[in-house]
C-alpha cells in the first residue's frame, strides 16, 4: 500500500482533521450572530423598558403623600426632612432635620415652588404651594424615572415657617443619594430666594 493511499484511508476514518478549519469557521458565524442579535436585543430592551416607564400612571393617592406622617419605602431610595416634633420613626441615614425660616409659610411655599418648577423635568403631581401641601414629579433624564418630592409649609406658633419634605424613587433599590442631593438642593436656593 502507498503512503498516498494511507494517508486518504487515515483521512476518511477521521473526517474531524479535513472538517476543523470549516467548523472553526461556522463556530465564529454563529458567535458573531449571537453578539449581533445581542446588539440589537440591549437597546430594543432599554427602549421598551423606557415607554413601560413613562405609560405607567402617577396615581396621587398612592404618591401624595403627607411628610409629617410617612414612612420609608423599604429601600435606601428615599431621604425625609421633618421637624424635630413629627411624629414619624426617624432614619439616621435617610431623615434631616427641618430648615426653619423667619418668612412666614406661604411665602416659603412660594419661594420653593419656583425653586422646584425651574429645575429640570419637574411637574405637580397634586397640590399647590399656595395650598401649603404640594407633590411634584422630577423625572431622570435618560429613562424618565420618576421620583416623587411631598412637600408641606407649616406656620411655626412663635413665628416663622418650616418646610417638610419626603422625595423617593419610585422604581431601584439605591437612588445613589439623589433624593438627599435633590432635597438639599432646593432647600439651600429656598435660603437664598427669601434672603
Amino acid at each position: 500500500m502507498s503512503d498516498e493511499r494511507l494517508d486518504v484511508e487515515i483521512a476518511e476514518l477521521d473526517p474531524t482533521e479535513s472538517d476543523a478549519p470549516r467548523q472553526r469557521r461556522r463556530s465564529v458565524r454563529i458567535m458573531l450572530l449571537v453578539l449581533g442579535l445581542i446588539a440589537v436585543a440591549i437597546p430594543l430592551a432599554a427602549v421598551g423598558a423606557g415607554i413601560a416607564v413613562r405609560q405607567a400612571g402617577d396615581d396621587p393617592a398612592q404618591w401624595h403623600i403627607d411628610p409629617l406622617t410617612s414612612t420609608g419605602t423599604g429601600n435606601p431610595n428615599w431621604y425625609r426632612v421633618v421637624p424635630d416634633d413629627a411624629p414619624v420613626d426617624r432614619d439616621p441615614k435617610r431623615d434631616g432635620t427641618a430648615v426653619v425660616y423667619t418668612q412666614s409659610a406661604a411665602d416659603g411655599g412660594a419661594a420653593f415652588d419656583g425653586v422646584a418648577r425651574a429645575d429640570e423635568r419637574v411637574e405637580v403631581l397634586a397640590g399647590s404651594a399656595a395650598d401649603g401641601f404640594v407633590t411634584y414629579i422630577q423625572r431622570s433624564r435618560l429613562f424618565a424615572f420618576p421620583d416623587y418630592i411631598s412637600v408641606k409649609f407649616i406656620d411655626l406658633p412663635e413665628g416663622g415657617s418650616t418646610i417638610a419634605v419626603y422625595s423617593r424613587a419610585r422604581y431601584g433599590r439605591s437612588d445613589l443619594d439623589v433624593n438627599q442631593k435633590r432635597v438639599e438642593r432646593w432647600l439651600a436656593a429656598t435660603r437664598d430666594a427669601l434672603g
